[in-house]
């Protein structure tokens, strides 16, 4: 039988003036959105008067998800407007974490990140690379060849290749126009991490590969160094994974790597957020509150944060909000690109655990009663917003862990 616990984290501190609560590190696993905007009316009140299978307690909800019921869903109004939190079941878990780095020169090309991604691997910023518990990072290593584009010039009869100005006057190629010089009118020589080259971008490598050149035999490689960190994973598991994450840059590694191991603990969810959807999991909150009667907001605004939602945009830094942008203008987006966001850099772990409901929260429409208090919760549980002041204050995190019995 499963059971989805909540677990809420109280976490005492003398803060200065103007501190915010801490972050919680659930909140990669949580997408939380504060509806601040003007004309919002939340009322939660009399519809939930016959609110079923949610624990209530100071006008906080807990229930289970209506769009996944693995997930769990936290309802609070605060000082700054109605916040809405879905999370993935999460808990600290003991582990072995394998560890190595090594340096490699790896052209970042579309048809590389395409092949990554048919071979299962997810991608942050086209740096950060996971798969099956082995994540490898990228992290540039500067050339020592140039500071500037103005470092760079071209070289060579027709012009067609890109080296250090001083050795660029210097090269020599034969006269033989070839058809893919043309593609040369989709890029510049300039200087990319510290190397004088052709700059990558798709239509300049689209224009090489369909002139039946290799993006690599023109563009010079950006030398990087690989930090690779394999999770429970066997020496052979993540060398298999590092070999074929080279290989979707056609570099051959057969040599094994000498992996170093140590005891971690890892915040680690209990289904692989890609399974769900943290929109679509927002999407149904809405469609429900809204049919209850609860909340009235126009559907452009209910676009609007849809559009920003996405697994991590929760918490004080990153939640979701009608912020000013950087332009002047107000947007949904998250707080901390916002304009001139108030962060916050305190983190707390603990874990005590309540339980909740077993079903999915339903409002049934012929009863009226009281409102639901079946689990009994402290009322410091109630979120707060933002807590200012000198004095000691208590800080809430949410979190929800899935167990089975």
């Amino acid at each position: 039988m499963k059971r989805v616990m909540v677990l809420i984290v109280f976490l005492m501190f003398a803060l200065t003036p103007l501190a915010e609560a801490c972050m919680s590190p659930t909140d990669v696993y949580a997408v939380e959105v504060v509806l601040n905007k003007p004309g919002i009316i939340y009322e939660p009140y009399p519809a939930f008067n016959a609110l079923h299978n949610a624990i209530v307690e100071n006008g906080t909800f807990f229930y289970r998800s209506h769009y996944d019921k693995r997930l769990a869903v936290i309802l609070w109004n605060a000082s700054d407007g109605l916040h809405l939190r879905i999370e993935i079941p999460a808990e600290w878990r003991e582990g072995e974490m394998a560890k190595t780095a090594f340096n490699a020169s790896l052209l970042i090309t579309t048809e590389a990140l395409e092949k990554l991604e048919a071979d299962g691997w997810k991608t942050r910023d086209n740096l950060t690379f996971t798969r099956d518990n082995v994540t490898i990072t990228l992290k540039p290593v500067t050339g020592g060849e140039c500071t500037s584009d103005g470092d760079c010039a071209t070289g060579g009869c027709s012009g067609e290749v890109c080296a250090p100005k001083k050795e660029a006057r210097e090269i020599v190629t034969p006269c033989v126009y070839r058809e893919w010089y043309t593609c040369l009118g989709l890029t510049s020589c300039g200087c990319v991490n510290g190397l004088c080259t052709w700059k990558p971008n798709d239509a300049f490598e689209s224009c090489l590969r369909e002139h039946g050149i290799n993006p690599s035999r023109v563009i010079r490689a950006g030398y990087f160094e690989l930090e690779v960190e394999g999770v429970n994973r066997s020496d052979d598991e993540v060398n298999a994974a590092v070999k074929d994450f080279l290989s979707a840059f056609g570099i051959p590694c057969d040599v094994p790597l000498t992996l170093v191991k140590t005891s971690v603990t890892r915040l680690s969810p209990s289904l692989d957020p890609s399974e769900v959807n943290a929109s679509k999991a927002l999407k149904a909150e809405f469609e429900w509150l809204i049919e209850t009667g609860a909340l009235r907001m126009d559907e452009s605004d209910v676009e609007g944060v849809l559009r920003a939602a996405e697994w991590g945009n929760a918490g004080h830094n990153s939640h979701i909000g009608w912020y000013e942008t950087e332009n002047g203008t107000f947007a949904w987006i998250p707080y901390d690109e916002s304009l001139n966001p108030l962060l916050v850099r305190c983190f707390t772990r603990g874990l005590p655990v309540y339980e909740l409901p077993n079903g999915t929260a339903y409002v049934d429409p012929t009863v009226t009663q009281p409102p639901s208090t079946d689990a009994t919760m402290p009322t410091e549980s109630s979120p707060n917003g933002g807590i200012c002041g000198p004095a000691l204050v208590v800080g809430l995190s949410l979190v929800a862990l899935l167990r089975r019995r």
